[in-house]
């Protein structure tokens, strides 16, 4: 059965398409057929990633629009949308085609409020909130993510068990067409894997 994944947030350097192309890394692994689905033609961020990465098991397109996707999917096993840089009226429409919809977020009240803003939207337009999911992103401190958590969590969504500390050595992989998941050091790597570990254990249920 196909599943769509959506990566969006309601601005730019938040980590959506880090966790896309880690996603789409580590499902290509699991021999699924992946459709990474650049939604951010100016960026071209992870378009660009899979250039440079060469992988002939993810297929990476860019999209103008997102109403292009939606004919492919059935094609795929695992469609991964990396989502605009900002919120638009395109961020409903893609919510109410996928599966799952995943907003990174930076531990601080300053990014964490617009982001329950950007989700509380999307309820009150329809989308079920079991749907909605927070990935905590750029820690530093586990006193931070200890109360970006409860921030979240009080504001009645779900937040991923893991997060991704801020670490020079995820971007230094991924501008060799790596993903976070292939890092050098493993104490990193168990950290960004188990974050993808539990995104496709959440994709599990939906087949």
């Amino acid at each position: 059965m196909a599943t769509v994944i959506a990566f969006i947030s309601q601005k730019g350097g938040v980590g959506k398409s880090t966790l896309s192309r880690a996603l789409a890394a580590e499902a290509s692994k699991e021999k699924m057929k992946v459709l990474l689905a650049d939604c951010d033609p100016q960026q071209g961020t992870s378009y660009n990633w899979n250039r440079l990465r060469n992988d002939k098991k993810i297929t990476s397109q860019m999209f103008n629009s997102v109403r292009e996707i939606w004919p492919l999917i059935n094609n795929y096993d695992l469609t991964i949308i990396d989502g605009p840089a900002r919120t638009s009226k395109s961020t409903l429409e893609i919510a109410r085609q996928a599966d799952l919809i995943i907003q990174p977020t930076g531990p601080s009240v300053d990014d964490c409020e617009p982001a329950v803003k950007e989700f509380h939207a999307l309820k009150m337009a329809g989308i079920n909130k079991k749907k909605l999911l927070f990935v905590l992103n750029h820690l530093t401190t586990t006193g931070e993510e200890i109360n970006a958590r409860e921030y979240l969590t009080q504001a009645g969504y779900s937040v991923l068990d893991a997060g991704l500390t801020e670490k020079a050595s995820y971007r230094h992989a991924q501008n060799q067409g790596l993903a976070i998941t292939e890092v050098i050091y493993p104490s990193l790597k168990k950290q960004s894997q188990k974050l993808v570990e539990e995104i496709i254990e959440k994709i599990s249920e939906y087949n």
